[in-house]
This record gives C-alpha cells, sequence and structure tokens, in this order.
C-alpha cells in the first residue's frame, strides 16, 4: 500500500500496521503528518496534515465539566468517541486537517489504558516519531527524556520516558488545571502519592518518584510490558473461568497490601489491572487516589474546593463527591466517595471479575446517573446468563462481592481471595506444595542451569585476575616510577569495561546500584566528584605517573572484553534457552494461582545450593536478596542461604548511600510543596516554613509506621486503620506545632567532618605534593633510566638503584634546597593526603575523629620530634605511626 505526504506528495510504502491514528514523519520534507487506519476488513488509509491548534486542553476540560464532576473518565471518552466518529466518516482516503486535533493516537483508541498508571506499547498503536505538532510536549522533565505522548486529559498528560539515570522505561504522568494551581491540594496530592512510592508488592504497580521541573509537576511510575485486561477482553473476549479467577485473584493479593497499609483504591477497574509479560496482574493508580478519610485530616480550616486527587490522567476527584469509573462503582461510592472503605474495592473486584467472564460490565447504560441508579437498586445480573460456562461457584464470589450494602459483601479483601483459592483447588494456609512431577522439572532446570559451560570458570578466573594484578603491583616498582599505577589502572578499567558491557547484555545489579546511586547525587556532589577527576588527573600528569595509567588502561580494557566476550556472553547464550523454559515454568504456576511469595520460595528450595543464579535471572537482584533474608531467618533455610558475596557488599553500599541521598531530597521537596500549601492558607512565611519542614518530616516518619504489637493479631482492617489514624495524627501535630522533630544540632559540623570534605581536602593534598614534586624535579630522567635499564638487562640491583634515586633526589635538593611543603616534607603531605581521600570511601564522619589526629601525625610528626629508624626517613615513621591511628578507627566506624 502507497500513501503520499500531505505535504510534498513524496510516495511511501506503507507496511502493515494495526488500526489506530498515528503521526510519521516524511523522509523526504521531515515534516509530521496525520495517518488514519481503520479496522475495517480490508483495512482503510487516509492523511492528512497537521495545523496547530489552540484550546484543545480548554475543550477537554469544558466537556469534562459539563458532564460531571463524577467522572471524568467517562466524559474523556465520550470526548473521544465524538473524535472517532467524525473521524471514521471521512476516513476513506482524506483526512482533513480540523480533524487532527486530537492529542494522540493512543490518547484516543486505547481509552482505559491511556489512564493506566503503568503503560504498554504493545497495547497502543505506536506513532513512528515523537513529535507532536501544535502540542507543547518538553523533551525533558526533570531527569526524564519523554518518548512519546501516551493521553491527555484534564487533570494532565501521560508519556512514556526514559529515566536517564537508570535506563529505565517509566510512564510519567504530569499534572496540571485544578489541582496544580491549588498549592494546599497539591501537597496532600504528593503526600499519599509519595506515602504510596514506599509500598513495593508483586501485584501493585511501583510509583518511583515525584518532582517538578520549571513549575511542571510529575510522578513515575513502573512501565509495565504488557497490556490492561480491558484490552485483552477486547481483543480476545471473555476469558476461560480459572484464567479469569486467577487474574482476579492476583488483583485481590495486590488490593490486600494497600489495604493492610490504610489505603482504598477506589477506581479498581479491568483497565486499571494490568497483565505483564511473565503473568503477573498489577493494580494500577494506587496512591494517586485520595486516601479515604483524609479530605484534609491535619487542617484546621475549611476543606479546599480543589481536587484532592486523582485516579487517573482522565479521572478527577472532588471533595465530597464520587470517584469512579460508574461501570465498576459500588452503590455509596456515588453518594460520597470521601466515606468508602476497603469494601468498595471489593466491590469494584466482583463487577471486574464478571467483565472478565463475560465482555461486558454487569450494569451498562447511556447516562452516568442512569448507571449508578442501577449499581443502587437493580439487582445483581446473574453471570451464567451470560457465560453458561461460568461455575455456580465463581458465580457465588461475584455475587458475594457486589452486594447492595457494605455489610453484606466480603468483610474484606482476604476473605475474597479465600474463596477463589478455594474455587482453583489452592490451600492458602500453607506453601505450595508441587505435585513430583513439578518438583522434578524445577530441579532438572535447576541443575542444567549450574551446569552450563563455562559456569565453573568464572570464580577461577576472577580469583586468577586478581592475583596477577597483585603480582603486578609488586612487580612495577621495579620497572619504574613513572608505570607504579600500571596495576591500579588495569584492575579498575577491567570492572569499569566488564561492567559496561555486562550492562548491556543484561540486567547487572552493580551497574543498577551504581546508577541509582549517580542519579541520586546533587549538584554539590558532583561537583565535588568533577573536582576531584581533575586534581588526580594533574597529580598523575605532574607526577609523570601517566604511562602507568595509560598501560594499565589498555591492559584492563583488554582484560575486561575478554571476560565478557569468551566467558560472560558464551555462557549467557548457553543458558538462554534454560531461562525460557524457567521462565514458562513459572508463569504456568502463576496461571494456576499460585502465590508470587510461595512461588518464589518454592524455585529457591527445590534448585538446591546453587539456587542464586537461576532465581535472580527470573525474579532479579532485589528479589533474590529478599528470599536470601528470608531463608537466613529460617532454621530450615539457614545452610541454603548462603553468606554475603562481594558483590552484594558493595550493592548494600551503593543502596545505602542512594537511599539516603533519595530521603533528604524527597524531604525537601515535601516541605517545599508543604511551604507553598500553607503560605496559600495565610500562614506567614516563617511559620510556613518550619511547619512544613515539620510535616515533610513527619511525612516520611510516618511511612515507616509499623502496627503496634497489640494489632500484630487483629484483622486487616483495624491494622490499616491504626495505622492511617497515627499517620493522620502525627501529620495533625506537625501542622498545629506540637509535632516538633528536633533538627539535627551537629548537622554543620557533620558536614565539615563529612566525606566530601575529606575527600575534597585530600585531593588538595595530593596536588599541593604533585607541583611540589614536579616543580623541584625530584624524580630525575637519569634515576628513571637508570631503573629501566636494570630492568631491561635482567639484573635488579636495588642498592644500585637506591644509590642512582638517592643521589639525584639529592641533588635536585642541593639544586633547589629542598623547600619545605606546608612546612614538612611534601612527600609526608602527599601520604596525608592519599589518608584523608580514602577514608571518604571507608566511613562517615566519625572516622573524621581518627583522621585527623592522623593526618597531623603524618604531616608534622618530623616535627614532633620522630626520629629517623635506620634506613628509613622520619617522615615515613610518621606515617607508619599515622597508619596505625586509622586502623581501629576503621573498625570501629565500620557499621557506619
Amino acid at each position: 500500500m502507497q500513501i503520499k505526504c500531505p505535504e510534498c506528495g513524496n510516495a511511501m510504502t506503507l507496511g502493515a500496521v494495526k488500526p489506530g491514528r498515528y503521526q510519521p514523519k516524511c523522509k523526504q520534507c521531515s515534516k509530521p503528518f496525520v495517518l488514519k487506519v481503520t479496522d475495517d476488513v480490508p483495512p482503510k488509509f487516509g492523511v492528512g496534515k497537521i495545523k496547530p491548534i489552540v484550546a484543545v486542553d480548554a475543550a477537554v476540560d469544558a466537556t469534562m465539566d459539563a458532564t460531571m464532576p463524577v467522572v471524568a473518565g467517562s466524559s474523556i471518552r465520550t470526548a473521544a468517541t465524538v473524535v472517532d466518529a467524525t473521524m471514521a466518516a471521512g476516513a476513506t482516503m482524506k483526512i482533513a486537517a480540523g480533524e487532527t486535533r486530537v492529542h494522540s493516537a493512543s490518547a484516543v483508541r486505547v481509552g482505559g489504558s491511556a489512564r493506566s498508571g503503568a503503560l504498554s506499547g504493545d497495547a497502543i498503536a505506536k506513532p513512528t516519531t515523537q513529535e507532536v505538532a501544535g502540542l507543547d510536549i518538553p523533551q525533558r522533565l526533570g531527569g526524564y527524556r519523554i518518548l512519546r505522548l501516551l493521553g491527555r486529559g484534564a487533570m494532565g498528560a501521560v508519556y512514556e520516558a526514559k529515566q536517564l539515570s537508570l535506563d529505565r522505561n517509566v510512564a510519567l504522568k504530569t499534572i496540571r488545571g485544578r489541582l496544580a494551581d491549588s498549592p494546599s491540594a497539591l501537597a496532600r496530592f504528593t503526600r499519599e502519592a509519595y506515602a504510596a512510592a514506599q509500598l513495593v508488592h508483586h501485584n501493585v504497580v511501583q510509583i518511583y518518584d515525584f518532582g517538578q521541573d520549571n513549575g511542571q509537576h510529575f510522578f513515575s511510575m513502573e512501565w509495565v510490558r504488557g497490556g490492561p485486561l480491558s484490552d485483552l477482553i477486547r481483543d480476545n473476549g471473555p476469558l476461560d473461568p480459572r484464567v479469569a479467577a486467577t487474574y482476579t485473584l492476583q488483583a485481590a493479593r495486590g488490593l490486600q497490601f494497600a489495604h493492610r497499609n490504610g489505603m482504598v483504591h477506589r477506581d479498581v477497574k479491568p483497565a486499571n489491572l494490568l497483565l505483564n509479560d511473565e503473568g503477573v496482574v498489577k493494580v494500577a493508580d494506587l496512591g494517586l487516589v485520595k486516601v479515604p478519610d483524609q479530605p484534609d485530616p491535619e487542617s484546621d480550616v475549611g476543606a479546599a474546593s480543589a481536587a484532592s486527587g486523582m485516579a487517573s490522567g482522565t479521572q478527577v476527584t472532588m471533595m465530597g463527591t464520587a470517584v469512579g469509573t460508574p461501570a465498576y462503582m459500588a452503590p455509596e461510592q456515588g453518594v460520597d466517595a470521601t466515606t468508602v472503605d476497603h469494601r468498595a474495592d471489593v466491590y469494584s473486584l466482583g463487577c471486574t471479575l464478571f467483565y472478565l467472564l463475560t465482555g461486558k460490565a454487569p450494569f451498562d447504560g447511556s447516562q452516568v446517573s442512569v448507571v449508578m441508579k442501577q449499581h443502587a437498586q437493580d439487582p445483581i445480573p446473574k453471570v451464567q446468563l451470560v457465560n453458561p460456562r461460568v461455575p455456580d461457584s465463581l458465580g457465588r464470589v461475584i455475587e458475594h462481592a457486589m452486594a447492595k450494602r457494605p455489610d453484606d459483601r466480603y468483610s474484606s479483601v482476604a476473605d475474597m481471595i479465600g474463596d477463589l483459592e478455594s474455587f482453583l483447588g489452592l490451600q492458602s494456609a500453607a506453601g505450595f506444595s508441587p505435585s513430583s512431577q513439578q518438583a522434578d522439572r524445577w530441579e532438572e532446570l535447576a541443575k542444567a542451569h549450574a551446569a552450563a559451560p563455562l559456569a565453573k570458570l568464572q570464580k577461577p578466573v576472577v580469583l586468577g585476575f586478581l592475583g596477577l594484578c597483585g603480582l603486578l603491583l609488586l612487580v612495577t616498582p621495579l620497572l619504574g616510577f613513572r608505570v607504579a599505577l600500571m596495576s591500579p589502572a588495569t584492575f579498575v578499567m577491567a570492572i569499569a569495561v566488564a561492567l559496561v558491557f555486562g550492562s548491556g547484555a543484561g540486567r547487572s545489579a552493580v551497574v543498577t546500584r551504581l546508577r541509582g546511586w549517580f542519579g541520586s547525587l546533587s549538584w554539590f556532589d558532583m561537583v565535588v566528584g568533577v573536582v576531584v577527576a581533575i586534581v588526580m588527573l594533574l597529580v598523575v600528569v605532574l607526577v609523570g605517573l601517566w604511562p602507568g595509567v595509560l598501560v594499565g588502561a589498555v591492559l584492563g580494557s583488554a582484560a575486561g572484553a575478554a571476560y565478557h566476550f569468551m566467558l560472560v556472553k558464551p555462557l549467557q547464550e548457553s543458558r538462554a534457552a534454560n531461562i525460557v523454559d524457567a521462565e514458562r515454568f513459572v508463569r504456568d504456576l502463576r496461571i494456576e494461582g499460585i502465590d508470587e511469595d510461595k512461588l518464589r520460595d518454592f524455585a529457591a528450595r527445590y534448585s538446591g545450593a546453587t539456587w542464586r543464579g537461576l532465581f535472580e535471572a527470573l525474579f532479579g537482584y532485589d528479589a533474590t536478596k529478599a528470599k536470601q533474608s528470608q531463608l537466613m531467618a529460617d532454621p530450615a533455610g539457614k545452610q541454603l542461604a548462603g553468606g554475603a558475596t562481594f558483590r552484594d557488599r558493595v550493592c548494600n553500599g551503593l543502596q545505602s548511600k542512594a537511599t539516603a541521598n533519595r530521603t533528604a531530597r524527597d524531604h525537601q521537596r515535601l516541605a517545599t510543596l508543604e511551604e507553598q500549601g500553607l503560605k496559600s492558607e495565610g500562614m506567614s512565611a516563617a511559620d510556613a516554613k518550619e511547619r512544613a519542614w515539620q510535616m515533610a518530616s513527619a511525612m516520611i516518619d510516618a511511612t515507616k509506621l509499623v502496627p503496634m504489637p497489640a494489632m500484630a493479631a487483629a484483622d486487616p482492617k483495624a491494622i490499616a486503620d491504626e495505622r492511617r489514624n497515627r499517620m493522620k495524627a502525627m501529620l495533625a501535630e506537625a501542622r498545629s506545632g506540637k509535632y516538633a522533630k528536633q533538627r539535627d544540632k551537629l548537622a554543620p559540623l557533620r558536614f565539615a567532618l563529612g566525606a566530601k570534605v575529606r575527600l575534597l581536602a585530600g585531593c588538595a593534598l595530593l596536588a599541593l605534593t604533585g607541583w611540589w614534586a614536579y616543580s623541584n624535579g625530584l624524580v630525575s630522567a637519569e634515576a628513571l633510566q637508570s631503573v629501566r635499564d636494570s630492568a631491561a638487562s635482567g639484573m635488579l640491583d636495588v642498592d644500585s638503584i637506591k644509590t642512582t634515586v638517592t643521589a639525584s633526589v639529592t641533588d635536585a635538593a642541593t639544586k633547589q634546597n629542598m623547600p619545605k611543603l606546608l612546612g614538612a616534607n611534601g612527600w609526608a603531605v602527599g601520604f596525608a593526603g592519599m589518608l584523608l581521600a580514602g577514608s571518604a570511601f571507608i566511613g562517615g564522619w566519625r572516622i573524621s575523629l581518627f583522621i585527623i589526629p592522623a593526618v597531623i601525625l603524618a604531616i608534622f610528626g618530623e616535627s614532633f620530634g620522630i626520629p629517623a629508624i635506620g634506613p628509613f626517613p622520619a617522615w615515613t615513621i610518621a606515617a607508619a605511626a599515622a597508619a596505625g591511628i586509622l586502623i581501629p578507627g576503621v573498625l570501629f566506624t565500620s557499621r557506619d
């Protein structure tokens, strides 16, 4: 099929394209245009020019306002239907330019997909260009690069974006309109989303981050590769009853986790349940829905009139009004959503199960008011009348979940989970008991993974490389001063190259932690890093050590590349088919409804001592560490758990530093938003700043709350209520000034003694030493040549070399009068700089209590009267004493 560019007339061949609306760019004139592909058989095609438009968002907002503040999602679908009808009417060959006034193809045709918290590219007709003419689409927001627009509504836009620091795709939602214009409402919404971001569960879409860039507020969420269940039903029809029950069961587990942490979703529907490629169902938009009884719990002023939350980019939550999608909304939710509890989610989940089994919602009408009245008054439809294959036991689950009165429904999602597991023949109280065939098959897969060719060579190769680096470290001083750093350079470059290649070939835990740590750094941290790099480079050049660094970099690059291409890559290729089989095995278990925690426990315990390799390949490094911790806590699993590796220690250190940096950053962001909200309510700037800092502290502390011991045996609702009430009380106290978390009065001192200051001070001393050595010619060309000649002849006469070097240094001292550096021997100053810089990577501020006396002793020890001993000058004795002081300090502060 050929089409012509409406701008220049260039003919282009069109391949197989899914129905939808696209905005490709002409290869000849480079101008974007509209391409419409209908779902007719055969499909019809149409092209049209893109003209800039004005007030599209205002038109959408007007449509939403004119419809009903209850369900903005419904009004968006109405608007989309009008646009689709207009497009379809003239889409045979030509599309009028005026008909291109939609934000993107995916914003209309995906419906629920474009509104879900995490979206799949597979579920959306992808434009072939990132540009959408006439729309204000940013190139970047914060640390995210915008890839494409997915949807736009009254509350904001949804983008697919790339998080640059971690090199991962995310769903990025921006906030505008009423919510962004109300500082107090935006602060509450951000607070609730932040709380949700701290919750991690297999069946919940993860909220990653929040921030603002040039006044534009946004949230990033997990990108789920797959699609919403609404699309699955639309494309394939109703599901088999067992499959529908397992998908609902997974969603129920995610909701149960949310309820236990004090959150109610209030917009459960098929479009907000995402099925990924591994067969996992994830609940989307949790945390972008306002926590129920919190219209403004900490405020002593009247409720704000602005929106306080949103369940998606196309849904509005108004104070004291209904929230949700009418087709799946509980009767009481249509009256006042702020008063509903977790049983509203039970009702919506029952409606969702009905849809999965029948392909249609339980109640359907042309008007929102009609649908809401049906939910409140009409009898629950019999699912078997639509799908006779549904067993009565599953039909009773729907009827129980959809009872009109909340008291007549399941008292909790846990009860509904129990009935679904009973229907599937699962035992919720016990762990997963595999059949003999399942156990044998998994053990076979685990053994095949462990016995892969080259697998046993990894550890010997790494140890051999470390041994060679150590030997090189001993030999290089005999080869010459200029190659003294060849061994460290080889070691560092080999690791760096291996990590770079490894990150490109698959998931690397170390690289992920490095990216996360780097992404958490502040501008000050980055400036420190640049300064340190420049200083170290200058020192290497001035002292004349660059030849060794250059040779080491070449050797290390070759070693790292050889390790990856000759060992790691072949090993990955040999295991690829085995991992695919294991993924299929795990997916089948998920389809059977096996709980994810029990499934992972089975995968670890039935894999033998080498369980970590296959487990990490399937579930990731974080899940592997979590399972290892669980096994360590189990007396029967301690032997299987294994110990921490060097990689684990590196990852833990990086993760700890990144977490601390992110917490400090989030505290500042929360405090800024709270301050703006308090100012908008009339509070003075000084009071607002202090109260905002306290409220941000309370919010961060509240997310760490755990149930009180007396609540341990209580039901999930009681636990959620207790946790939520404690959170509300803390926020209310912070707002009133009663919650006063003590600021760290020693913060300036801790900073002065901290790692960054020590690193900068150490680099400064090293730079002075390098300049001192270069200016005074302390390593002469004659001395270096003598060392090289001795090495080349194979006769390493140490005494001769020592005499030559000593004579050279003495000669330089005579000519230059050997000036002191900082009143001390220059080499002593350099050694002190190494101690300071190295301590920055060892411990926190406490190590300064040891490093400061050590540095003073190293520099001024000779002045203090420390004598020379035999052939060792006084400054070397002082340096040894300084190192002796530092060693116990390292041991003492290893807990930092």
